[in-house]
């Protein structure tokens, strides 16, 4: 793919949860997110494991934009491995209202995120939790952290420069989708309600109808049913 592609390509969110599943077998991982990140940096469709939904809610409708280890920090930068406690101290953890309100009352002792790219663009993320009862992260870890990033990395290029990946590519750039609308037509192949699609891209479902519908227009048609037969015909 050129660097004009989506960034998202053809069956992401299947190796997405492949991924999550390795990471927390081989490392026995206590709680876990796994996200795609979009053309902007901002990640959609989490996958969590073992992470309390409150949890979560805190962290999308507050604490996000205290995150050091946000994607959009690293949009630009070439990190692939990157441990909390490297970017903030624990001086400055004492002043700092991503821990003192969120990471500790949630008795999270440090994370590790994990960042994979297609064409040098983030294209998707996972944040590893130690635990307060767990020993510190040590160098060892970081090791096996970093192997299985390379190996993931690895998969994802070549899932990238596949034949199925080519065509959807190509079906999508002749019809001249954009990104979310990718993101849309991907999710609707797989067969998922307007709700689940909202969901998946941290969107409103009025929005998901409005890309529904500059889809139908591009592609000259009137459902999704016919949306999916048209791609699979293309393909």
């Amino acid at each position: 793919m050129n660097n004009n592609s989506l960034a998202h390509s053809v069956g992401l969110y299947k190796f997405q949860e492949e991924c999550l599943g390795l990471l927390t077998n081989v490392l026995d991982v206590p709680k876990a997110i796994s996200y795609l990140i979009d053309e902007k940096g901002k990640p959609v469709c989490y996958r969590a494991h073992r992470v309390q939904a409150s949890m979560h809610r805190e962290y999308l409708n507050t604490y996000h934009k205290y995150d050091p280890l946000y994607p959009t920090r690293f949009y630009d930068k070439s990190a692939d491995v990157v441990r909390m406690c490297d970017l903030v101290s624990y001086r400055e953890r004492n002043e700092h209202p991503y821990f003192q309100e969120f990471i500790e009352p949630w008795g999270v002792r440090d994370i590790i995120e994990i960042f994979l790219r297609i064409d040098n663009r983030l294209a998707a993320g996972f944040a590893l939790f130690n635990l307060s009862s767990q020993p510190d992260i040590d160098n060892d870890y970081v090791h096996k952290v970093t192997k299985l990033h390379d190996f993931m990395q690895f998969s994802l290029e070549q899932t990238s420069a596949s034949p199925k990946n080519r065509e959807f590519d190509h079906f999508c750039n002749t019809f001249g989708l954009t990104n979310k609308e990718r993101m849309v037509v991907e999710l609707v192949a797989q067969g998922l309600p307007n709700k689940s699609i909202a969901n998946n891209l941290d969107c409103g479902l009025a929005t998901v109808k409005t890309h529904l519908q500059h889809i139908f227009q591009k592609l000259s048609i009137n459902s999704k049913n016919e949306l999916i037969a048209l791609l699979y015909w293309e393909h």
